[in-house]
Order: C-alpha cells, then structure tokens, then sequence
C-alpha cells in the first residue's frame, strides 16, 4: 500500500488525476468533435437535396407548384426524407405527404437558408428551410430527415458512441491505475532502498552510506549531498570519541599518583576528603573510558556465561555493601551451571557492575539488593529502596544526568554504559521502579546458540 504524505504516494495520486481526466475528456473531445462532424454532413445532404427539389420546381400557369418530370426522381414521402413548398404567407403549395405539410409548414423562414432540429411521435428530425425564387416570387423549399429510421447509421453510431466509449474507458481506466501503481511503485523501489538505508543510521552505525545506482538522476545529487554530510558527521564523531578516550586514558595516571600521595598524608578530614574526590574522579574518567571503549567497538560480540559475571561482580562490590550496611545476593536459575549469552564478556560484567553499584550508591542502610539471573538470559538487579518516581525514569539512561547534582557520588554516566552495553549486544533494558517501593531493572539479552553436536566419526579399519 502507498503511505500517505509520501513522495511516492502524492506522484501516483498526480498521475492517477491526470490518467481520470484525460480518460474522461478525451471521449467528451471526441464525441463533440463527430457530433460537429455529423451535423456539418447532414446539413450538407439536406441542402444538396434541398436545392434538387428547388431546380425542379415549376411555376404552373394556373399558379400551381409541380416538380418538372425527371428533374427530381423521388415523388411522394421520399423514404426517410418528406418535403413542403411554401410561399412568402407560409401557405403549403406543395407537399410529399400531408404529414410532412403540417409537419415542416410551421418552421420559421429566412432569406438564407435555416436548420432545425426537433422531435415529433418519438423521432428525431432534421430540417432546413431553403429559400427559392420562381417567376420572382419568394418561395421556400422545406425538407425534413427522420434520422430515427434504421438505415441512418451515422446517428446511431454517435447516439451511442459515448456510451460505448465510456463503457470501454472505464475497465481500462481501472487496468492503468493498477499498472501505474505497480510502475511507479517499482520505478520508486531505488529511493525506497535509500530511505532504509538512512532509517538503519545510528550513533555506531555511521560508516553506512546512501547507493546512488539506481537512483533517479533528480534524485542522485541529494544523496551524494548526504554521504558528503554522512563523512563529514563520521569524522567529528570519530574525533570527538578519540579524544574523550585520549583525555580519560591521559587522566588515569595522574589521578592514580595523586591518590597514592594522598595516602601518605597525615589521616584527617580534609585528606579522607580529597582522597575521596580523587577516587571519585578516577572513577568517572574509568566510566568515561568505558564509554569511549563500547562507542569505538566493532568486533562481533561473543559468548559470556552470565552467571560466572554475576558471581565474580556480586563477590567483587560485597565488602561495599557491607560497609554501607546493606545485604547483597545472587539468586541464581535452579539446576543450572551456566547461561551463556551473545554478548561481550567485558560488556556483561561492566554493565552488571554499574547496575550493583548504582544500587548500592542509592539506597541506605538496611536494603537488600539482590542480583537475579534466570536460565533464558535475563538478569535483574533489584533493591528495597526508596524508588524513583515516575517523572524521572525518562531521565535515567540519559549521559551525565544525576538526580541530586549536589551529591557529589558520580558524573551519570553508569546507567548509560548499562543501556549502551545491553544494545550494543542485541539486548534490552527496562526499568520498574515506584516512589517508596524499590527499584528493579530489568536486562534480557540474547541467548547464545547452542553448539552443534559433533559428527560422529567412523572407526577406523583394522
């Protein structure tokens, strides 16, 4: 089906009105242009016959009109033809049939010669009152054609020519659409192609670029325009991400050697406070690395067994939540010894870790955060906490987006590394969190085909 508003759809919707009109007016054109034709003709026959009648008339001495002997072949009603003669009063003097007297007698008169159409008892006539002198007295030859009798084919054929024609018109009218559809549908297919090669555009997706062969030759600047631009777009983008990796990677060393002489201070406040800042920044320029790290990956992703990443990250943040007073679990799927997924090791074991530590970050003492991993690749990170409200889950994937900016407990970045990491590995992530009741999300990610069993192999022959 054509979609609405489309290029494709206004192109056909243009061609089609054009297509009706043109299939409407060219038999209207066409039957004007024969009715035209057919009434020169038949006014034609009529004065020819007309003027016959009127070279044999005879001026009799007793006053009489007769038609001279030889002269005119047809006496009496002339098969579809019927004549009068009438003088200047309008007196019939003479005439084929007493029908055709009281009939023609009463159309008006002129000094040239007048055509007339009319109907009478259900046929059709045409007439002409042509003027003819005799001995110099006015007289007018009045013939009449009953162009309702059989062998009148000319009008037969135009009283139904538009009937006919419009009876033809229409089914093929209707066949034309089709075809154009499907013509300008296929003649289209190139720039369809185009557009769902911009839809599949993404932030790590930039390296595709538009197919101008096939492309109409209008359309063909617009898209060597737009792989211009596309390059253009993916030169900045590459520049921007080897630098916020360049800068991270360049920060790392320094923000290490200033812990380690932070630690060499004498304990106090401020210097339990400057340590905590330096590893604070240290660990927004490792999320910041990771960041840069997933935008700049392109290698195919891999197996990882999510339950060993759940262990190894729920082993790893234990004595922090510990410290902070909270319970941290790993609910693991029953039965099982492993659920690998198609996704990169080092992916599933930040994404999990950033999710554990956002949890534990978040919610005070006393909460239970439990890591849940379920045989069909899905895993969920859930607490007891306050919650989120509402108004805010739009909020929370964004980069550098933080709740209280006042907190000083991180740059935002963790559930943006969680959403990029699930996507970037085919997956999903999903957020179930109420004001009061805790917060849970939510991350499937796809299972790993299980391996093909071997063939087996034939013994040998001894």
């Amino acid at each position: 089906m054509l979609a609405r508003h489309t290029l494709l759809s206004k192109v056909f919707l243009v061609h089609a009105v054009v297509l009706c009109l043109a299939a409407l007016i060219a038999p209207l054109v066409i039957n004007a242009m024969l009715r035209e034709r057919a009434a020169f003709f038949e006014r034609k026959v009529l004065t020819d016959r007309a003027r016959l009648i009127a070279e044999a008339l005879v001026l009799a001495p007793d006053g009489s009109l007769k038609l001279a002997p030889g002269r005119y072949s047809r006496e009496g009603e002339s098969g579809e033809f019927g004549y009068a003669v009438v003088d200047e009063t309008g007196t019939p003097r003479l005439a084929s049939t007493p029908f055709a007297q009281n009939l023609l007698g009463a159309l008006r008169r002129d000094a040239d010669a007048q055509f007339f159409t009319f109907e009478s008892g259900g046929k059709h006539y045409r007439a002409v009152t042509f003027p003819v002198t005799e001995d110099n007295r006015p007289f007018w030859v009045i013939l009449g054609w009953n162009v309702s009798q059989e062998d009148v084919i000319h009008d037969d054929v135009l009283q139904n020519f538009l009937r006919n024609a419009l009876a033809i018109t229409l089914p093929l009218l209707a066949v034309l659409l089709v075809l154009d559809a499907l013509l300008v549908r296929r003649f289209f297919r190139p720039v369809l192609r185009a557009s769902r090669q911009v839809q599949q555009l993404s932030p790590g997706q930039t390296d595709i670029r538009l197919t101008a062969a096939g492309l109409p030759t209008e359309i063909r600047p617009l898209a060597d325009a737009f792989n211009v631009a596309l390059e253009r777009i993916e030169q900045s983008y590459r520049l921007q991400k080897e630098f916020t990796a360049d800068a991270a990677h360049e920060l790392r060393t320094p923000l290490a050697v200033l812990d380690a002489r932070l630690q060499t201070l004498p304990p106090s406040d401020t210097r339990a406070a400057a340590v905590a800042d330096a590893r604070l920044m240290a660990r927004i320029v490792g999320q910041l690395l990771d960041m840069a790290r997933l935008e700049q990956a392109n290698e195919a992703p891999g197996e990882t067994d999510i339950l060993e990443a759940g262990r190894s990250v729920v082993t790893a943040l234990a004595p922090e939540a510990i410290r902070k007073g909270q319970t941290l679990g790993l609910v693991e799927p029953e039965g099982a010894t492993a659920v690998r997924v198609r996704a990169r090791e080092q992916d599933v074991w930040h994404m999990l870790r950033n999710l554990v530590e956002n949890a534990i970050r978040h919610t005070p003492a006393g909460t239970t955060i439990d890591v849940v991993i379920a045989a069909d690749g899905s895993l969920t990170v859930k607490d007891d906490g306050p919650g989120i409200p509402k108004e805010l889950h739009e909020h929370i994937f964004k980069r550098f987006w933080r709740r209280n900016r006042n907190s000083g407990s991180g740059a935002g970045l963790g559930m943006a590394i969680v959403q990029r990491v699930a996507e970037a590995n085919g997956g999903s992530i999903a957020l179930r969190s109420e004001d009061g009741e805790g917060t849970a999300f939510f991350v499937r990610l796809p299972l790993a085909q299980p391996a093909a069993p071997a063939a087996p192999t034939a013994a040998p022959k001894l």
